[in-house]
């Protein structure tokens, strides 16, 4: 079964050739350790790799941006 819980979060921007800010992406992807049995020549073996599986990716122009910028800060202030 597939985690449908979030822990890395990733952002990314888009500029034009001036460098202003087009757009801001906030990937959020779940990261966790994918395990396998194997059958070697020592028996069975599990083996555990890294996997990743995005969630959601929201992209948003520079004002919306600005505007969850503010929310955040607006709620961590209130503790």
């Amino acid at each position: 079964m597939t985690p449908v819980y979030a822990n890395t979060f990733g952002l990314r921007k888009v500029c034009n050739t001036e460098g202003e800010i087009i757009e801001v992406a906030l990937d959020i992807s779940h990261k966790y350790m994918k395990t396998a049995m194997t059958v070697t020549a020592n028996g069975v073996e599990t083996v555990s790799t890294p996997a990743a599986e995005p969630v959601i990716s929201l992209v948003m122009n520079r004002a919306s941006a600005l505007s969850l910028r503010a929310l955040l800060d607006k709620m961590l202030e209130e503790g």
